[in-house]
């Protein structure tokens, strides 16, 4: 069964402190363990609480953490004091350090298409290893 485990997950190199302090508390660098799978078969049915990785939208083909806050017909309030009601299909994203983070605050909603995984593990990383990025 831990070989099937480790075929159905995708290791997931995280630094920076915009998840801090649920990733990244003591290090600047954190192994999240994501559900790849399960976004695949289309059997992740997204949840407000969730973390999960997703392609940033700026199209780097760089990805992103960040935490669900709401979901299709939710509304939300912004952190420039707005009422967002998020359209079918998407989701709002936020990072736990609300100041160290670049999330659907600066870039807005998020479609549901564009989740890799759900993080369902986190491995704090050595800070020796900080110097190595």
């Amino acid at each position: 069964m831990f070989c099937l485990g480790l075929v159905l997950t995708q290791c997931f190199l995280v630094r920076g402190k915009s998840m801090q302090p649920t990733i990244n508390s003591s290090t600047n660098y954190s192994l999240l363990l994501l559900n790849r799978p399960a976004v695949w078969f289309g059997l992740y049915e997204p949840c407000v609480s969730d973390v999960v990785a997703f392609s940033k939208p700026d199209n780097s083909g760089r990805a992103v953490v960040k935490r669900i806050l709401a979901l299709e017909g939710d509304f939300i309030q912004t952190h420039s004091n707005d009422i967002a009601y998020i359209k079918r299909g998407h989701f709002w994203a936020e990072g736990d350090n609300a100041k160290a983070s670049l999330d659907s605050n600066d870039y807005g909603q998020v479609p549901l298409s564009d989740i890799i995984g759900k993080c369902y593990a986190v491995i704090p990383l050595p800070t020796f290893l900080s110097s190595l990025g």
